[in-house]
């Protein structure tokens, strides 16, 4: 909507540029054929032409970015689909797990909401507690978007279990959780803690773009920058995103 709007400004700017360039040189030529030869339609014309091709220029602009508007709309609504279809499988094979036990189930994903569909894997032998725990916590944050008791019960699940299989994981939600309120300094203490106690685990890449958006949101623009960078050179889908974010804010 922003782009169309300054576009829509600026081709009318220029459109009514070019009306008055026109009138202003046509004032200019003589109106007596005793004042000598006429020389002033050619400039009229020239300067018309120029302007107008100007504005021509300044459509095809417009163009574009309506084009560009339309793509990021389409993939918006992707990532979206995406995100609440990773939702979806995610608590369709924990409710398996649930149903049939977890010693001898196969792992399970977990997805990373707006960004990306890098998924941790939850090891075999993860206790039916801790299973449960972490997916009535996951719940309150993506399905019912309570996030004070989302983040509450996230806390709660690292206090009972600190070196459970969803450790990494729930600290990268807790990150994203204090994100999305915009409490920003607790979303970076949880990003952080994900780099520097987790640096192995599948979430690195989508953990490294998050915190280098905080980064950027906090105004450290060179941590900002590292993090971003750290992630564009990813073989991720955090990557793409990442490069997008540079791009749009460090030119």
């Amino acid at each position: 909507m922003m782009y169309r709007t300054i576009a829509a400004a600026v081709v009318m700017t220029a459109a009514s540029f070019v009306s008055a360039q026109v009138e202003v040189v046509d004032r200019k030529i003589p109106s007596s054929p005793s004042s000598g030869p006429v020389s002033a339609p050619a400039p009229v014309n020239n300067a018309a032409g120029e302007l107008y091709y100007q504005l021509q220029v300044l459509q095809q602009e417009v163009q574009q970015l309506r084009g560009m508007v339309e793509q990021q709309s389409f993939e918006i609504k992707k990532l979206k689909q995406q995100r609440l279809d990773d939702y979806l499988d995610l608590d369709r094979r924990l409710s398996l797990l649930s149903k049939n036990g977890v010693s001898n189930a196969p792992a399970t994903a977990d997805s990373s909401a707006q960004n990306s569909a890098s998924t941790p894997t939850a090891a075999v032998g993860t206790s039916p507690n801790e299973m449960k725990h972490y997916r009535e916590a996951m719940n309150l944050v993506l399905k019912e978007r309570r996030y004070d008791d989302g983040a509450a019960a996230l806390t709660k699940h690292l206090e009972d279990f600190p070196d459970g299989r969803f450790s990494a994981n729930v600290k990268y939600w807790l990150g994203e959780v204090y994100l999305e309120k915009k409490e920003l300094e607790p979303s970076r203490q949880w990003f952080t803690r994900v780099l520097n106690e987790h640096p192995k685990h599948n979430k690195i890449h989508d953990t490294e773009y998050k915190l280098g958006v905080v980064y950027h949101m906090l105004g450290d623009s060179a941590q900002a920058k590292t993090m971003l960078e750290k992630a564009a050179k990813s073989n991720s889908n955090a990557a793409r995103l990442a490069t997008s974010f540079l791009q749009a804010n460090f030119k």
